[in-house]
């Protein structure tokens, strides 16, 4: 189950400003989240793409408190209205919005999980970081691949999952399977997923069982307990017959990972074994693309590959250590 819609949506409707190229507009606010606005029965309707200013008022404060933003243009709904994604928010306005988020969400914790999305997304300090503390896990995490998992064979090639022959392999279980870089990449994929919603991790068996349980280590450092999913290639002949193995239930945002994704084929099986079962899949991260079509056919399907490491980057690596 493909879900495009990654924020909490709040009931809502007021009067709004929206400035365009062609000038000043009324329109009515319709259900707001903290990445988007859908504006209803505009008099004007802007470009798509274009970026507009927006004002207006959350009515339920006294006095009325006036919100800033500035979005773009998303979608066009000719006779309805316009959806606008957030582009930025002034700080204090965006104080305001995560008063009434906390105030409005259903729980404390959905709260919570709204606005470390939003400062994942939107805050470049919280990106900045993200980006070091990624940089600096990859370059810890290569020596291992290039030590323990890397082997380079040009004689006697060796026969891939998809029946093709290479020079190159990786035997990831070496790296995903040893302590030391076991907790590197729970922490390196986490530190992709700590901004989302997700409630689970799920991954096909083999290869992915011991990232699954990884990520499950790094979250649970941060206080967040994550259910793991591990898929069997076939549904099991007995007892419950599920290919899905772990504590899951229908409409489960879940994040699907893979060490080392070739033409794509097993993590295709795996995104359809969690959509039989009714699970949202928020997001599709691999350790490592080969770079043989998989991104491709997962970009068929609707869904974006997350691969930290590409295999020509490895190899490049290699050579320069080689050479030096």
């Amino acid at each position: 189950m493909r879900e495009k819609r990654s924020f909490l949506r709040l009931p809502f409707e007021e009067e709004v400003e929206f400035i365009t190229r062609k000038g000043t507009f009324l329109g009515n606010l319709k259900d707001f989240s903290l990445a988007s606005f859908f504006i209803a029965n505009p008099e004007e309707y802007p470009s798509l793409d274009e970026e507009i200013g927006l004002i207006f008022h959350l009515k339920d404060t006294e006095p009325p408190i006036k919100i800033f933003a500035k979005g773009k243009v998303v979608r066009i709904d000719k006779g309805k209205g316009f959806a606008v994604e957030i582009l930025s928010i002034p700080q204090e306005s965006f104080q305001h919005l995560k008063n009434y988020l906390i105030y409005n969400a259903p729980s404390p914790e959905i709260a919570e999980l709204e606005l470390m999305k939003f400062l994942g997304k939107y805050d470049s300090l919280h990106q900045l970081v993200k980006t070091l503390n990624i940089l600096h896990l990859k370059k810890e995490i290569m020596t291992y691949l290039l030590t323990r998992a890397f082997l380079y064979s040009p004689d006697k090639p060796f026969i891939l999952s998809s029946g093709k022959e290479s020079p190159y392999y990786l035997d990831c279980r070496k790296v995903t399977l040893y302590a030391p870089s076991y907790k590197l990449i729970g922490d390196l994929f986490w530190e992709e997923l700590r901004y989302t919603d997700i409630e689970g991790v799920a991954g096909m068996s083999l290869g992915a069982d011991p990232i699954v349980c990884a990520i499950l280590s790094s979250a649970l450092s941060e206080e967040r307990a994550l259910e793991g999913i591990l898929i069997r290639k076939e549904p099991k002949k007995y007892g419950t017959k599920r290919q899905l193995e772990g504590n899951f239930w229908k409409g489960m945002k879940v994040a699907v990972v893979e060490d080392v994704v070739t033409t794509g084929g097993s993590l295709l099986k795996a995104i359809s074994a969690c959509e039989e079962e009714g699970l949202t899949i928020r997001a599709v991260l691999s350790l490592v693309d080969r770079e043989e079509g998989g991104e491709e056919a997962l970009k068929e399907r609707g869904y974006q590959l997350k691969a930290f490491f590409t295999l020509s980057e490895i190899i490049a690596v290699y050579n320069q250590k080689k050479s030096s």
